[in-house]
């Protein structure tokens, strides 16, 4: 979308959506590749949705995570116990797991191509 912060408009209102559909089934998973990326989402979901730091945790309505792995186990054990994962992916995420794709509902936000994110050598 351009910026962080319309990310996390466009993120709080497809997670008010479906927490209307869904209610107390839905979780979210957020995944961003650095700690000051998480930082911003919650920051952002808090402002947008009204929600406060305690709404953020393991067994909270929304989780933040910087590796797809821990994700993909927390999602498989909420759809065990009959919950309903989003997956929110940061822009800064160059590849996608695949194994985030075995869940219904995710959203995937790109860069923005006029402004690529800086490349890494690993």
């Amino acid at each position: 979308m351009g910026s962080r912060l319309q990310n996390s408009l466009i993120a709080s209102a497809g997670i008010s959506i479906l927490y209307a559909l869904y209610g107390s089934r839905l979780r979210s998973l957020v995944l961003a590749n650095t700690p000051e990326r998480l930082g911003e989402w919650r920051r952002g979901l808090q402002d947008c949705l009204g929600i406060s730091r305690t709404d953020f945790g393991t067994n909270r309505g929304v989780m933040l995570f910087e590796a797809p792995e821990p994700l993909v186990q927390r999602a498989d054990r909420l759809v065990e116990n009959g919950l309903l994962p989003l997956i929110i992916v940061d822009e800064s995420e160059d590849k996608i797991s695949l194994s985030l794709l075995q869940f219904p509902l995710w959203l995937a936000f790109a860069p923005d191509p006029a402004n690529p994110l800086p490349e890494y050598d690993f």
